[in-house]
């Protein structure tokens, strides 16, 4: 799911985003989205400082003010309910890495790697015994492609699940 560029809130269908003469990138909640055009029409640029969650470390424009322990918190929606008492240290509240990788996960790129494989073979023995066999040849090398693009996916979600790779670093190179 998406969520909100302005107070980290996940967005369900209604998504709002301005549009491209506006230079403003992300997907807004009503409420910011109209906070935020307001602001953009009074000064012409969006003057409204963005702020750093004090739990994810993500910048946003609206934070929630959470007090504990004598001691303001400000954070997102997402981490508003999160106990700062328990972690003294400045990392990252997240929830722990899992131990072992999801069974729904497995069997996507279980299925990337059938895909690759009844590919291939489709493309070695089906596709020379057939009439047009560049149209067989154009499918399973499509499947082969399918395939390794799901499975791949499925690794690089792997390591970013297990910890092995830093999220900031993993999102430039997926996309």
């Amino acid at each position: 799911m998406t969520s909100c560029a302005g107070c980290n809130a996940t967005l369900g269908w209604k998504k709002y985003n301005f549009q491209k003469q506006w230079r403003v990138p992300g997907y807004y909640c009503k409420s910011c989205m109209k906070q935020i055009g307001q602001d953009f029409d009074d000064n012409g640029k969006i003057t409204m400082p963005k702020r750093t969650c004090d739990s994810c470390h993500q910048e946003f424009f609206f934070l929630t003010t959470t007090w504990q322990n004598k001691q303001r918190h400000r954070c997102c929606q997402i981490c508003k309910d999160l106990d700062f008492t328990e972690s003294k240290s400045k990392e990252s509240l997240l929830p722990p890495v899992p131990a072992r990788v999801p069974t729904m996960m497995a069997l996507f790129a279980a299925f990337g790697v059938l895909l690759m494989i009844a590919g291939f073979a489709y493309v070695i023995m089906v596709a020379p015994q057939q009439e047009s066999s560049i149209l067989h040849v154009i499918i399973g090398s499509c499947m082969s492609g399918a395939g390794f693009m799901l499975a791949r996916k499925m690794v690089k979600v792997r390591n970013i699940i297990l910890g092995k790779t830093n999220i900031s670093q993993s999102m430039e190179n997926m996309r």
